[in-house]
């Protein structure tokens, strides 16, 4: 698996543990834009979606939950 500096997996443990994207920022200290991005370059670099994004908030995909597991 690529490795992922800590501070992406700081946002994906952020926005699995809030449910959210704008959570997580308010956790962070950062804004929504910034933890998306985050999420997103994750994303490319592992070449898998880590999180389901609805209405409802964000939630692991089964890929998240194995990147997830590493954090």
């Amino acid at each position: 698996m690529t490795e992922l500096a800590p501070r992406e997996l700081r946002v994906l443990v952020a926005v699995a543990d809030t449910g959210g994207f704008s959570a997580a920022a308010a956790v962070l200290g950062m804004t929504q834009s910034a933890v998306s991005h985050s999420v997103r370059g994750s994303e490319r670099r592992l070449g898998a979606v880590l999180f389901d994004r609805g209405r409802s908030g964000a939630s692991p995909t089964p890929a998240g939950a194995v990147a997830l597991a590493h954090a």
